[in-house]
């Protein structure tokens, strides 16, 4: 197995609807397709919806075509095949990839402009609304175009498969150095969400010793939601489905109850994003020490659905509101189907939530910064382009985004190696399909206008039973005084453009404008395996440098992201004992409880514990605050100055200087220096953070006085530091008594506003 897991499956919906819909040979034949000219439009006689997600246009076409479209024979083999490969994970078929595979119905994200209910669709399973305008649903292939036909539904988006994307680490980003000084940043009070694979609750690392026997007992994750599981174990039944399992069902597994608590995480993926976002390092003797070590979590165990991923993240922040406490969710994971806008429904979605202050959501950018899965340009009025897209799988998935007012013509020709090559061909506004020797090709060409979501258009392209490898053309035509567009496969393990290049290779969710996005660099080369010998993962570039794997940017409408970077290689963190990586002893450290992993997934809980800190400094802090925060204080240098600015974002995660500068940009712009004091009150020693400016001061000095307006200490600080710790002595050396004191910064002759320091002794 590859130690690098990337972020880049997902749509297992779609893949598994254009195999299970049949091979070309079990379709009825048509005139048009046995006939010298292979094109078959399907625009006319059909009106599909721009309503449709671009591949449920295709999906409603072949339900329409054949009541054998609904034959569910070939489901279950093709998932199986499917997440082997795609995930390294030969698994059972999950309850929610059960439901996405019935027959009768499937999956879809339905945005609204007033409330939906079950009356308004015969037939419209399993509805739940998910925001104020979100709503998951269940509906038969046939049924789309009905749902997308009713006034008040806005758009139909597939619910498809995203899938997955510190001993070194942590130190490098400042937070070793937070938890060890005053005041201690470990997470204390703030909830740390985690949707993945699933978790090993057993692992030392997410556990403490309550009652000081020396045991830990008990269990720092508050929740656990499996979303996989058949059954139900629990009762009363506190989710929509799965099994909700609580702190005391984890506590009584961890005593003994053997069977009690059946979550698995098969991958491990999980369990080493979670080490890395809190895990306390009781398992290395305190070495391996996660960013927020004190933070709580809750999991989630998911299917890797979109609709299942909001539901896990939604259900993550009404725990924590429930709780009293802010929460942060990482999401190490991704898919390319989207428009990479923000736009999409899963994103809206997941935004949503962060209407309050004191919730945050991260995810990983992607691992495709060094695979050709884009291409994009700018057509001049009638100009042609062809480009070449290689597939690697026999079944492949594409689309073409390109403006609302544009007009394009595409072409998609067969590589010809069983005869002569043969072309479906659609314009604007219609679909088409061609059965060639060398496979069947699917193409819908924005057939119902202008997508609602963003208003631009899109292009399907579905190629079935292709060979691996072989080339095929495909041709864009403007129609009218030009065009931008961009394509990306589906999956990006389904092939690769020719031409193409890395940009724009961000991943969605991590393209939502509130969602901060996490790139990955390098920190670590070496570790010693299981097996006693020293090993790296062959890709890895200098210690400091981009990771060549962590995705590019902009976004398709040209923001930044991602947003900044964070370690992504080697990382070290917790092992999952029962999961596959536990057999890799090259991957696995000595010891067993600890293995190394890489990928933008190992990336993002790295920010996602620094924001952690953060909420624990500030409960109220808005993800636009947080956001700003990190970003003005991350790291440049040699490296991010070198480029490429669309792989770094920001630059270098360095929470210690997002810490100490926290609240310190607000007095700033007041047109003073900035103070702020901590602990407060003050036992044997304080820390004062201090800001002074744009540019550095001449001269700049700490100031204390007592209640009578003595002054007790002058210190002289430097311009550009941001700490000073003080043994709370005065200037002849001598401690000074329990009481109210007032300190202030000056700076050039200009004071920041007193603060107040209780001193307790």
């Amino acid at each position: 197995m590859s130690g690098r897991l990337r972020a880049d499956g997902f749509v297992l919906f779609a893949l598994v609807l254009l195999l299970l819909l049949g091979s070309a040979s079990s379709l009825p034949p048509r005139d048009s397709l046995s006939s010298s000219s292979s094109l078959q439009n399907y625009s006319e006689g059909y009106h599909y919806s721009a309503k449709l997600d671009p591949f449920l246009k295709i999906l409603a076409q072949r339900a329409a075509e054949s009541a054998r479209a609904l034959h569910l024979a070939p489901f279950a083999h093709v998932i199986a095949v499917y997440e082997s490969t795609a995930l390294a994970s030969a698994r059972p078929l999950s309850p929610t990839a059960a439901r996405q595979t019935d027959p009768q119905q499937i999956g879809v994200l339905v945005q609204t402009s007033r409330p939906l209910h079950p009356h308004d669709l015969p037939g419209l399973h399993t509805l739940e609304r998910l925001t104020e305008d979100l709503y998951s649903a269940r509906v038969a292939p046939q049924q789309l175009r009905e749902l997308a036909a009713l006034p008040h539904v806005v758009f139909v988006e597939a619910n498809y498969r995203l899938a997955p994307q510190t001993d070194v680490s942590v130190p490098a980003v400042g937070g070793r150095f937070l938890h060890e000084t005053a005041p201690a940043a470990t997470g204390a009070g703030v909830i740390v969400g985690i949707v993945d694979t699933g978790f090993d609750f057993t692992h030392r690392d997410f556990r403490y010793d309550r009652d000081g026997d020396g045991v830990e007992e008990s269990s720092r994750i508050v929740w656990l939601w499996d979303q996989t599981e058949t059954g139900y174990f629990g009762s009363p039944q506190r989710v929509p489905f799965g099994t909700e399992y609580t702190r005391e069902d984890l506590e009584r597994a961890l005593r003994g109850a053997l069977g009690s608590v059946p979550q698995r995480d098969e991958q491990g993926h999980g369990t080493h994003v979670a080490g890395t976002a809190i895990g306390d390092g009781s398992a290395s003797g305190g070495l391996y020490v996660g960013m927020a070590p004190q933070a709580e979590m809750i999991a989630v165990k998911t299917s890797y659905f979109s609709q299942d991923i909001i539901e896990g993240t939604r259900y993550i922040f009404e725990k924590a509101q429930w709780l009293g406490r802010p929460a942060v969710v990482n999401l190490s994971l991704g898919g390319h189907f989207g428009p990479h806008d923000g736009t999409s429904l899963l994103e809206r979605g997941l935004e949503s939530f962060l209407d309050r202050p004191g919730r945050v959501i991260v995810a990983s950018a992607g691992n495709d910064g060094d695979r050709p899965v884009h291409i994009g340009g700018r057509l001049a009025p009638r100009e042609s382009f062809t480009f070449t897209f290689v597939p690697n799988e026999e079944t492949a998935l594409l689309t073409i985004w390109y403006s609302g007012e544009a007009n394009l013509l595409v072409s998609v020709a067969s590589p010809g190696l069983r005869g002569p090559s043969q072309a479906a061909l659609a314009v604007r506004g219609s679909s088409a399909s061609a059965q060639t020797p060398d496979g069947r090709i699917y193409v819908d060409n924005s057939s119902g206008g202008p997508d609602p979501r963003n208003r631009d258009r899109a292009i399907s392209i579905s190629l079935e039973s292709v060979q691996p490898g072989t080339p095929w053309k495909i041709t864009l035509n403007d129609q009218g005084m030009g065009a931008r567009f961009d394509a990306w496969p589906g999956l990006s393990t389904m092939g690769y453009f020719v031409e193409g290049d890395s940009d724009k290779t961000v991943t969605e969710p991590a393209t939502a404008e509130k969602i901060i996005a996490v790139g990955a660099y390098t920190t670590k080369i070496y570790w010693t395996g299981a097996d006693g010998l020293p090993h790296r993962f062959l890709d890895l570039q200098s210690e400091g440098d981009l990771a060549r794997f962590s995705a590019r940017g902009p976004t398709r409408d040209g923001r930044l992201k991602p947003d900044l970077v964070a370690p992504g290689t080697a990382i070290v963190s917790a092992l999952a004992k029962e999961s596959e990586l536990a057999s890799n002893d090259k991957l696995v450290l000595p010891g067993r409880e600890y293995v190394a992993m890489q990928g933008t997934s190992m990336a993002a809980p790295h920010v996602a514990g620094a924001v952690a800190l953060l909420l624990q400094a500030n409960p109220r802090l808005t993800v636009a605050e947080i956001r700003r925060q990190l970003t003005q204080t991350a790291l440049q240098d040699a490296f991010t100055q070198k480029g490429p600015l669309m792989g770094w974002g920001a630059g270098k995660l360095q929470i210690a200087r997002g810490f100490d500068g926290l609240g310190l940009v607000e007095q700033l712009q007041q047109g003073r220096p900035a103070l702020k004091i901590g602990p407060n009150p003050a036992l044997d020693k304080t820390v004062f953070f201090y800001a002074v400016g744009p540019k550095p001061a001449q001269s700049v000095e700490l100031l204390v006085f007592d209640l009578v307006g003595r002054r007790v200490f002058r210190q002289a600080l430097l311009p550009q530091g941001q700490r000073f710790e003080w043994r709370l002595l005065d200037e002849e050396g001598r401690r000074l008594p329990p009481g109210l004191y007032i300190a202030l910064l000056r700076a050039d002759g200009r004071s920041s506003l007193p603060q107040r320091l209780i001193i307790q002794r």
